[in-house]
């Protein structure tokens, strides 16, 4: 099973040359969907898929899709930890083995709201029935103590809509801890909010930064927010993140999709733009430090510090190689304690999407 332009209607196979070729007839531009002819060609080596899964234990398969996010597992180097947005209701962690190709979800490990804390900041996040919840995790990190850090995506403008969120989940799915922004930051939020999370320290000196993906309310243009949770003291500050101009041919916006913590005051974060197929153009990965910088409540909005970038990857030719249509939303990334770096793009659950989901191993690049 391959992945083809959308709504495959033709086929045809030619075998003197070990080639079948699809025709795809949906195309819409604006949304990111390219109609095309997909070219396979049998050459007696696996390339796809990329991601599967194991059974579970009555024999059936670990259901999954629209990966939004990788965290390394950091005692082992072959285990990752991902997440998948709102496309599903009741979120999971999933366990990914890659010491193989392709990569294996071994497990999946669903989130409750067993002490009520979640249900005590919003109600419609969580399921009654079973104390499930319906977020919409766009990052995950492991943390140091055990267990995991999640940064969930609000929605809508301003205090409406559902707040962006961090998520303090233990090993066994409980969770512990419901952070939310400031009222004066909640209120400049736009839809488009939390989208990478990354925990440095322990204990009591544990810190936790969140990337936002585009500028909110306040913000100077081309500046997005990298923000700071302290948790000992329950306080919030910020950084501010300069982006790239938007260079596609269909013009759209740039933002941020991960971060990632290396260790100290540096960080990596993926950049890229909202475009797909040819008319993609910035999809990076970029690293930073706030070394020497300082950290300011929102009523320094406007005039955070900014951190400056280097850029470490781009990743358009990684994209290109399959051979296929260039993903629009690149948007899990993980670094590995040898340095080698694995990237993941969020399929959209195959809503509007091919459902292709790519899984990029990038050795040595930290």
């Amino acid at each position: 099973m391959l992945p083809a332009a959308l709504g495959p209607e033709g086929v045809l196979a030619i075998p003197n040359r070990n080639l079948v070729v699809s025709a795809g007839e949906n195309s819409s531009r604006d949304d990111g969907i390219w109609g095309g002819l997909t070219i396979y060609q049998r050459t007696g080596r696996m390339t796809y898929p990329k991601v599967e899964s194991a059974n579970r234990a009555d024999g059936t398969p670990i259901p999954w899709a629209a990966l939004s996010g990788l965290a390394m597992d950091p005692g082992d180097m072959h285990t990752l930890y991902a997440i998948h947005d709102s496309f599903f209701q009741k979120s999971r962690i999933y366990t990914m083995d890659v010491s193989t190709d392709p990569a294996v979800i071994q497990e999946e490990l669903v989130p409750r709201d067993t002490l009520g804390l979640l249900a005590a900041v919003d109600l419609n996040l969580v399921n009654s029935d079973d104390n499930t919840v319906n977020l919409d995790p766009e990052g995950i990190a492991t943390r140091a103590d055990g267990g995991f850090w999640i940064a969930s995506e609000g929605s809508g403008g301003g205090v409406g809509g559902t707040p962006n969120l961090l998520l303090k989940v233990n090993a066994s799915g409980v969770i512990e801890r419901v952070v939310t922004l400031p009222g004066s930051v909640q209120a400049r939020k736009v839809k488009y909010g939390f989208e990478g999370v990354a925990s440095v320290g322990s204990g009591a000196a544990e810190k936790v930064y969140v990337a936002f993906q585009r500028e909110w309310d306040g913000d100077p243009a081309n500046r997005v927010r990298i923000g700071r949770y302290d948790t000992s003291t329950d306080t919030w500050s910020f950084y501010y993140y300069p982006l790239d101009t938007p260079a596609s041919p269909h013009g759209g916006w740039v933002g941020l999709s991960e971060l990632v913590s290396l260790g100290g005051d540096d960080f990596a974060v993926i950049e890229r733009d909202n475009q797909a197929g040819p008319d993609a153009s910035i999809k990076k990965i970029y690293r930073f430090s706030i070394s020497g910088l300082t950290p300011r409540d929102d009523s320094s909005a406007g005039a955070f510090d900014v951190v400056s970038k280097t850029v470490v990857r781009n990743l358009m030719p990684d994209l290109m190689a399959p051979g296929g249509f260039v993903l629009e939303k690149v948007e899990g990334m993980a670094v590995l304690p040898n340095g080698d770096t694995l990237v993941v793009n969020d399929n959209d659950g195959v809503d509007d999407s091919n459902g292709e989901t790519q899984l990029i191993r990038i050795p040595g690049l930290f």
